[in-house]
């Protein structure tokens, strides 16, 4: 086991309008409407510094947003207990408002069941749950000799109909459970490999192409330790692997900004989802609650869904030290910073072209749902910032809901900000992430 690494319905929209005082893991769903006429509150901006306004365009559209969650492993730590599950995939007062599942695919059948109680509560409260598989069963490895190392181990090459069949038992098993899996991933990090199995670009390439077809799911490609993009340029450059592949899923463990784009998925990929599937940020050594260190979250969160037009952010476990929750089924600053995305940038929102560094150390990005406006903002400065936000091509805004973690405040409302017909203006108090939620109803 790696330790070291690691538009929307009117349904969808109803589930957005819960109260969200506080990140406090533990309290039952509270359905709330928005607080429409309360006092606006006018933000002090007096000797803040100067940013450059943001414009957020409705007419230019991005991707379209699958969603944010985490991994379930309880064949390495405990399963998420009811209580954790509804912080997990619910989406009141005091919950993370997940809407991704990613379970482990064991090589031993026999273990399967211990993944289900989980999946099938995500999957019931309309997550998308996919899986990924580590190993193939041992009667179908061998050991073999790579980069020096005499016990890596492959899938033995007159197995690749097996292994299919494996994976595509695994898909019966959970819909026979009552959870129908979006996708099924060839592979963990088959680049990395510490303790798992390796796969070459020719396996891979020779696997999708001739024996992938028996998987009934959407299959996922292997999914890349750092978002090495060997394997998905070669999938890419194919038509008929690429025909068979649905989904590129990828890790970004020390992947750069730089290295998330990604010229030739946008060239060849259309049709095809981009995911990031794992990562943890910025260790796994700090408490979770380590501020401002948990900014670094909605940093890379940011840069994956902007510069790498990612269409969803997977975290490791769900619950760690190190977690969006905590072993006790608190709710962690790093969680607060997954849930200023995921609590309101729900599943079919479209990320839409906003101005995305007003100044140095501010990241802006917006959504776009059928009723609302999503604008997260990062403040990972020691400044305090007046920033003016304008928006083109949407009418009808009124007033803004607010939504702060900070060094004291974990995703605090903090009230409505008046919209002057042109825009608002908003303080990003220093190392902060800031929501702001806008009801468009009365556009209609």
């Amino acid at each position: 086991m790696k330790i070291v690494k690691r538009i929307t319905s009117a349904a969808l929209v109803a589930a957005m309008v819960f109260s969200l005082a506080g990140c406090v893991a533990g309290d039952k769903p509270v359905e709330t409407e928005p607080i429409r006429g309360e006092e606006m509150y006018v933000p002090e901006l007096d000797g803040l510094d100067a940013s450059s306004p943001v414009t957020v365009d409705a007419a230019i559209t991005h991707q379209e947003i699958k969603g944010f969650g985490g991994i379930n492993y309880p064949g390495w730590i405990d399963d998420l207990t009811p209580e954790q599950r509804e912080t997990a995939f619910l989406n009141g007062e005091g919950q993370l408002g997940f809407t991704v599942l990613r379970i482990h695919i064991d090589p031993d059948p026999a273990n399967w069941e211990r993944e289900l109680e989980t999946a099938k509560y995500a999957y019931d409260k309309g997550c998308l749950v996919f899986a990924s598989p580590w190993n193939p069963p041992a009667d179908m490895c061998e050991k073999f000799t790579h980069n020096g190392n005499p016990n890596a181990q492959r899938l033995k090459h007159d197995r690749y109909a097996d292994y299919a069949k494996h994976l595509n038992d695994f898909v019966t098993f959970m819909r026979e459970g009552g959870v129908e899996l979006y996708a099924v991933s060839i592979q963990n990090e088959p680049d990395y490999a510490d303790e798992w199995t390796w796969w070459s670009t020719e396996e891979i390439m020779d696997f999708i192409k001739n024996y992938s077809d028996a998987i009934d799911c959407r299959v996922m490609s292997p999914e890349a330790f750092q978002y090495k993009k060997d394997f998905y340029n070669a999938i890419l450059n194919d038509e008929d692997a690429l025909s068979k592949i649905d989904v590129f899923g990828t890790h970004f463990y020390g992947t750069q900004k730089q290295d998330m784009k990604y010229p030739l998925f946008e060239e060849k990929g259309e049709g095809k989802e981009l995911w990031m599937t794992e990562v943890y940020v910025p260790n796994s050594d700090s408490d979770a609650d380590t501020y401002p260190e948990a900014v670094e979250v909605a940093v890379n969160m940011h840069d994956g869904l902007v510069t790498g037009n990612m269409q969803a952010y997977v975290w490791w476990y769900i619950r760690r030290s190190y977690g969006p929750m905590k072993e006790d089924g608190t709710i962690s600053k790093r969680g607060c910073m997954m849930a200023h995305y995921s609590k309101f940038v729900r599943p079919g929102y479209v990320r839409v072209e906003a101005t995305e560094q007003p100044t140095a150390g501010v990241l802006c990005s917006a959504y776009l749902g059928e009723d609302r406006l999503v604008i997260v903002a990062i403040n990972h400065t020691l400044k305090r910032f007046a920033q003016e936000f304008k928006a083109e091509n949407i009418p009808g805004i009124e007033y803004v809901e607010t939504y702060i973690t900070d060094m004291t405040r974990s995703l605090e409302r903090v009230g409505n900000l008046k919209y002057d017909g042109c825009g608002f203006t908003a303080e990003l108090p220093p190392e902060s992430v800031t929501t702001f939620v806008i009801d468009l109803a009365a556009a209609e």
